[in-house]
């Protein structure tokens, strides 16, 4: 993954770390009537999973865009302070890797969105990041993906899934608790107009996997990551639920 790109990711988890873990789901962006004309979907494998933890070096801007476009346009305003945490949060990925190998949460992850699209009467292929012929992805401001470039002709739609699994903190006195961020979209393949966002923001600070410092949840690391990975995979069911909205 490209350092800005990690970047980018980071400041968006540590501002979203600021936030009560009694925020409201957010809710799938569906462009019903376009959405109602895609009947072949490319999925995008994100690769290995990339875990990380730290605790929040940025402050919250409350600007427009509702409470997750707040928080991600609060963390990119602390890249400058984001090389510090950025070291400290992919360590633990480095951790994770050296002592459980690939988990293969993106594994189980992607086959759980990809049953869902079939389950909704898509059809389903999968490629990889690097294929040529894909869209270019990048961000904005906001920190939203958006698709561009020439037209893909191997699908009517392509699925972008970008999501992470954090152990996150508020504070230097707060514990360590999970997080799941990011978003998945999908793309015309034509123009590249977003039809489907479904932003992913679960957090939790009353929980069973909850740690006072990094250290601890080294100790504790397959029954931790264990918690990562199970609060993950439950994302598959909102996104499946998101389906269920769009009628025939």
């Amino acid at each position: 993954m490209p350092l800005i790109s990690k970047l980018l990711n980071l400041s968006a988890i540590t501002a979203l770390s600021l936030l009560t873990g009694c925020a409201e789901r957010p809710r799938a962006e569906v462009d019903a009537g376009r959405l109602r004309t895609v009947h072949t979907v490319t999925v995008v494998y994100p690769g290995k999973t990339v875990y990380s933890g730290g605790r929040a070096q940025t402050s919250l801007l409350l600007t427009g865009g509702g409470l997750i476009g707040a928080a991600l346009s609060g963390g990119i305003t602390g890249l400058a302070n984001a090389s510090t945490a950025k070291q400290n949060a992919f360590a633990f990925d480095d951790v994770v890797t050296a002592k459980l190998g690939d988990t293969k949460l993106n594994r189980r992850f992607t086959d759980g969105i990809e049953a869902a699209l079939r389950a909704h009467g898509y059809v389903v292929n999968e490629v990889d990041a690097s294929t040529p012929t894909l869209p270019t992805f990048s961000r904005d401001d906001h920190n939203r993906w958006h698709a561009s470039g020439p037209v893909y002709r191997e699908s009517d739609a392509v699925l972008l899934i970008r999501v992470s699994p954090v152990y996150s903190s508020s504070g230097p006195m707060s514990a360590y608790t999970r997080l799941i961020i990011g978003e998945i979209d999908m793309f015309t393949s034509d123009t590249h107009e977003a039809v489907f966002r479904q932003p992913v923001y679960w957090m939790k600070t009353i929980d069973p996997y909850t740690y006072h410092f990094m250290d601890a949840i080294e100790a504790d690391l397959p029954h931790a990551i264990s918690g990562l990975d199970e609060s993950m995979m439950a994302q598959v069911g909102v996104f499946d639920k998101s389906l269920n909205t769009i009628q025939p």
